[in-house]
């Protein structure tokens, strides 16, 4: 690979750079597979000089014309350019924060009244049927004689 040779490095070398393993770098190399799209984003990504269209249709030049004056785009990782600035030490004072004080109120005490419960009891029971008949039931006490 001429990526290879520009950057003088060994195949195991440059697999271990971009970030695949070994083997699969021989299979690239000998021909035995072709480069899938995720080895060739990792090219794109580590060696951000090299032509895309180069790299994957084989067209153009290797590295970019403009590569100087590009741009960084949401696809890249490029480093931003940080100004040169220097930190100016300032005096501090310490403020003192006074913690609020905390005065106890009085418990409220409320008294519960349960609520006695009113009974039920069943006094029909309906059977639906899918062929639009029902069945009506009455318990034995409930029913008048």
């Amino acid at each position: 690979m001429q990526v290879m040779q520009k950057e003088g490095l060994t195949s195991s070398r440059f697999a271990e750079t971009i970030g695949i393993q070994r083997s699969a770098m021989s299979h690239i190399i000998s021909g035995r597979n072709k480069p899938s799209l995720d080895v060739l984003m990792k090219i794109l990504e580590k060696f951000t000089y090299i032509n895309s269209d180069w790299l994957l249709f084989g067209k153009g030049n290797m590295e970019k014309d403009d590569f100087a004056t590009q741009e960084p785009d949401l696809f890249r990782n490029t480093p931003e350019i940080q100004p040169n600035v220097q930190v100016v030490s300032e005096n501090r004072r310490e403020i003192e924060v006074k913690t609020p004080e905390i005065i106890p109120q009085p418990a409220i005490i409320e008294k519960v009244i349960p609520v006695p419960a009113q009974s039920k009891n069943v006094t029909k029971i309906m059977i639906f049927y899918s062929d639009n008949t029902f069945d009506t039931f009455i318990p034995e006490k409930n029913k008048k004689e």
